[in-house]
């Protein structure tokens, strides 16, 4: 059964450069943000916590550039890789310094510079994210969704004004739970 998905945004993120949004299907409580937070922050709180730091200095500092982004497909990835994290050479004291990667992914859909869309994400467990189950089922949804806001902007039913998202009435997103 497909289920209705909303964009949501998220005031409490809505940086000087960057206005963040998340998903939430209508039929539950919490959106998908707040599952990846609730899911992760005990094991992975380093991790979930690099990468809260990294949505606020790209948010605050960078803007949405794809050098920010681990790019798969139609979908993306945070935190950065490690080519971006040390060329801006951020130090963050949190994350064990022998492991300066975090296999916790967050994916995204970014639309502009000026508009992220965080969804959901998972371990990375492998090199290849289809041998990761919990990031595989994520990058699925945030592939799917893509696409679909992708063909309702090529439609008409989604603008980007500075860092607003405008639908129509035609606008809808589904998914397959």
């Amino acid at each position: 059964m497909k289920s209705e998905v909303k964009i949501i945004e998220l005031e409490n993120l809505n940086f000087t450069k960057v206005a963040y949004y998340t998903l939430k299907f209508a039929d539950e409580e919490q959106n998908e943000l707040d599952k990846f937070y609730n899911n992760y922050h005990n094991e992975y709180s380093e991790s979930v916590n690099f990468i809260k730091m990294w949505i606020a200095v790209i948010g605050e500092k960078f803007g949405a550039t794809s050098q920010y982004f681990r790019t798969e497909d139609n979908a993306s990835a945070l935190p950065p890789n490690k080519e971006a994290i040390e060329k801006e050479q951020i130090e963050y004291v949190d994350l064990d310094p022998y492991q300066k990667k975090t296999k916790l992914r967050l994916y995204c859909i970014v639309l502009s510079e000026k508009i992220v869309i965080l969804i959901n994400g998972g371990v990375k467990e492998s090199q290849a994210t289809r041998n990761s189950p919990t990031c595989w089922k994520q990058f699925m949804f945030a592939s799917n969704i893509s696409s679909q806001i992708k063909r309702m902007e090529l439609n008409g039913a989604l603008k980007i004004n500075d860092k607003s998202i405008i639908t129509n009435k035609s606008f809808s997103l589904s998914y397959k739970k």
